[in-house]
């Protein structure tokens, strides 16, 4: 995935979180209020309810010993009922199982419901029952009102937050798709320039500064690159030409020295060509050719042009099958010439390579590779046993695999030798 889909994901996943988070604050805020209004409503109505219930039967234990029947309140919204303990069958059905002293209680009775209170005056039980169902009938409005109220404002909330969330991050937005344009040595535009005013005008400036930085560490880069490619190999050329004249003097021609010389010129000529192809990072070579080229032709190039280094061992290709490859040639000539040196260095007797069906594999039947050994192969500057070499060999084998997304494995066995294999194209 680009670095640029990822900043524009990124953006979109925080837009949406805002969104979420917006409008579930909203929701648990309007839940709570309406909730709370309801229950200070509930409150409320309770107290009052309780307070003219009470002062209701208060008055009427106070004035039913003197005034009797006449004492019982009649209107629209109250009734009061006296009757014997052993007469309560006269009552209402909902009234006869309530205890003596009751305060607050609501019942459903002849269609209508009522806050009803109970009491004892001159030995009889007295009942006082307030109408309260126009007032239940306002309470389930307003149920009905909250709960509506709660929906609508939920369902604002999502197209508020969500214009919110875009204006808020919008800024945000902008930088991540700037961001994901930016190029090291490309000399863009300043971020700061375009977000002053905003508040993420201070990571902007941030990002500047590291982009100046950047900047320079690459031109650096660069810079060193060309001049190691002119400094480094020219003093190479002079010396490979000082060697091919001495090995045309019978006197040190084929001597070990001159060998030894020859080899290592030779190894650091391909080391400094594969450091530079690595830090270049160009897609193709430098004489401009196309980034494909025939590997089993470059596998057997490199087997002829390290047969003079390779004394007693010897090298069977069991079979090499025609192989076109999405790489530049020097790709492939670091690959399978570290692999070779490296088998040469640990290798017994004998050095197979095949190239089959896109598998490139190297083996050999030498020391072998203890687990640890196996694990650390990879890592730069590793080297084991007695013949190690830099430790350059398969980490630059691993960095142009990875590059080129070549999947690479390595099996040994400590006294059975060691295989690795390379897939360079699918089968």
């Amino acid at each position: 995935m680009r670095p640029d889909s990822r900043l524009s994901r990124l953006g979109g996943s925080l837009q949406f979180r805002v969104t979420a988070a917006l409008a579930l604050f909203v929701a648990v805020v309007s839940t709570l209020m309406a909730v709370a209004l309801f229950a200070i409503n509930e409150r409320l109505e309770t107290d009052l309810l309780n307070g003219i219930v009470s002062h209701e039967l208060d008055e009427l234990e106070a004035e039913y010993p003197h005034e009797g029947e006449a004492a019982l309140p009649n209107s629209a919204t109250i009734r009061a009922f006296v009757a014997e303990p052993d007469a309560l069958d006269t009552l209402p059905r909902a009234l006869r199982g309530l205890p003596a002293h009751q305060r607050g209680l609501n019942l459903t009775f002849s269609d209508r419901t009522y806050r009803v209170a109970t009491t004892v005056v001159d030995g009889k039980r007295a009942f006082l029952a307030y109408d309260i169902t126009a007032i239940e009938d306002r309470q389930r409005l307003f149920k009905i009102v909250l709960i509506a109220f709660a929906l609508i404002v939920l369902a604002l909330a999502v197209p508020l937050g969500i214009w919110i969330a875009r204006i808020s991050l919008k800024p945000i937005n902008a930088l991540a798709d700037h961001l994901g344009d930016l190029e090291p040595g490309t000399g863009t535009e300043p971020l700061a320039r375009r977000f002053d005013g905003y508040e993420v005008g201070l990571i902007a400036h941030a990002f500047d500064r590291f982009m100046n930085r950047l900047d320079g560490f690459v031109e650096r880069e660069r810079s060193f690159t060309a001049d190691a490619s002119h400094e480094l190999r020219t003093p190479l050329a002079v010396i490979q030409g000082a060697i091919e004249v001495l090995q045309q003097d019978e006197r040190v021609a084929g001597s070990p020295p001159l060998t030894r010389i020859d080899r290592a010129t030779r190894q650091m000529a391909e080391l400094i060509e594969a450091l530079l192809f690595l830090a270049r990072d160009e897609p193709q070579e430098a004489d401009g050719a196309h980034t494909t080229c025939r590997a089993d032709h470059v596998v057997r190039e490199v087997i002829d042009a390290y047969r003079p280094m390779l004394g007693p061992a010897g090298v069977s290709v069991p079979a090499l099958d025609p192989c076109t490859v999405s790489a530049p040639r020097i790709a492939l000539v670091i690959v399978v010439g570290n692999l070779l040196r490296n088998a040469l260095r640990h290798g017994g007797g004998t050095i197979r390579i095949t190239l089959a069906h896109g598998l490139l594999t190297v083996a050999d039947d030498g020391e072998g590779m203890q687990t640890e050994q196996i694990r650390r192969a990879f890592e730069r500057g590793y080297r084991a046993g007695p013949s190690a070499g830099l430790g350059l060999g398969l980490y630059l084998v691993k960095r142009v695999a990875d590059r080129y997304g070549w999947r690479i494995r390595l099996a040994s066995r400590p006294e059975e030798g060691t295989r690795i294999e390379l897939r360079l194209a699918g089968p």
